[in-house]
């Protein structure tokens, strides 16, 4: 069921993806600037000394680089999660917790009734494993990996994918799916994220 599901998102996505790339007239090609982390200075006086203390304050501005397998993983782990959650509830609003484009919102809308489940998901019969990280910038996750939802899913729900997550405000979103490592997943992390409607 779950290689199913995957070969539909990655057969829309492909069609999404050309169309997002496709060059308009009024592209813009100013870059972003990203903020930075705030330090702060706070000082304590007292009736006899002074203490000062220097805290350095890192707010979630978007820049953080994902360098490492297992961060990686966590992050696929807890919006696979979320997805399988949402559609077990028929919940859009868990959905758009987690995903970054239309696309992804309606394949999890068209789940609702299509996909089963042997038991209502949990966060630790999410499975990620045998990572590749393909790119990693502040902006873009691609990892071919493995994802195991056979504890809740049933014996369809192993599949080995390349997964484009997107930074989205202040959080990763899943953005798209492909099957193969060749496919044209490099245009995603370029393609704009729009609103979710």
């Amino acid at each position: 069921m779950v290689r199913r599901l995957v070969a539909g998102l990655i057969v829309v996505g492909l069609a999404v993806g050309v169309w997002a790339l496709w060059p308009r007239e009024d592209s813009d090609t100013t870059p972003t600037t990203l903020p930075v982390a705030i330090e702060t200075t706070t000082t304590t006086t007292l009736a006899t000394s002074t203490t000062v203390v220097n805290t350095t304050t890192t707010e979630d501005d978007g820049s953080h680089v994902v360098t490492t397998v297992e961060e990686a993983e966590t992050i696929l782990r807890e919006l696979w999660f979320g997805w399988f959650e949402g559609i077990y509830n028929q919940d859009e609003e868990r959905i758009k917790e987690v995903v970054g484009t239309q696309q992804m919102l309606d394949n999890a809308r068209a789940a609702f009734e299509a996909m089963s489940f042997e038991s209502q998901p949990v966060a630790s019969g999410v499975n990620v494993s045998e990572t590749e990280i393909l790119r990693n910038d502040v902006a873009c996750l691609v990892t071919l990996s493995t994802l195991d939802v056979t504890d809740f899913s049933g014996t369809d729900g192993v599949e080995t994918s390349v997964f484009v997550v997107r930074r989205a405000e202040d959080r990763w979103v899943l953005a798209t799916v492909w099957i193969n490592r060749e496919d044209l997943w490099q245009q995603d992390c370029a393609s704009e994220l729009e609103p979710l409607s």
